[in-house]
């Protein structure tokens, strides 16, 4: 990634450390750490997140009724 395909963003000083501390125990960039939160974040629509989820685990709540 070059400089020019690069950009700062304004966090609070408490966020910044949580990810600064979060890329250290990865052995990652600070950029990677974030990615990688982002990427695994639940989906944005959450109410088709939660539908997703419930019809994964119906299976097995299924079973266990």
């Amino acid at each position: 990634m070059t400089a020019g395909e690069m950009t700062t963003i304004k966090v609070p000083v408490a966020v910044r450390d949580k990810l600064r501390e979060r890329a250290a125990r990865q052995h990652v960039t600070q950029a990677e750490a974030l990615e990688r939160l982002l990427d695994e974040a639940p989906h944005e629509d959450i109410n088709r997140w939660v539908a997703e989820e419930s019809a994964r685990w119906k299976p097995l709540l299924d079973r266990l009724a």
